[in-house]
């Protein structure tokens, strides 16, 4: 049995691996304990947006993000690879997940990893 990966999620997992390296302080040595990885993250709103929705928004009130992409299936999977070897010996020392997906002014992506 072969897995596949699409160019472009390689292409992201190496840019979110990218970007992980430039924030660790250097000599760091990925856990290898039971952990837990709470996870943000933003959208830009839609043009689409009423004004209401834009104005809760702007105002920094939590805006549910209900569509694509997935939020376990596509964007926790991707982050978490891209974090295998970096900040963890491995993904499945990840034991706790809490996630969300929102809408905001700043588009981002923010995680934080705990030991249990």
């Amino acid at each position: 049995i072969k897995s596949y990966q699409k160019k472009e999620v390689v292409e992201k997992e190496r840019n979110i691996a990218f970007d992980v390296r430039s924030q660790l302080p250097e000599g760091f040595i990925p856990y290898d304990c039971p952990l837990s990885m709470e996870l943000l993250f933003v959208f830009p709103p839609l043009a689409s947006m009423n004004k209401a929705t834009k104005l809760a928004i702007e105002k920094g009130e939590i805006v549910y993000k209900p569509t694509k992409p997935d939020l376990h299936d596509n964007l926790a999977k991707i982050v978490a690879d891209s974090m295998n070897g970096i900040v963890f010996v491995d993904d499945s020392r990840i034991c706790k997940v809490a996630s969300q997906k929102i809408y905001g002014l700043i588009p981002r992506t923010e995680v934080i990893i705990k030991k249990l």
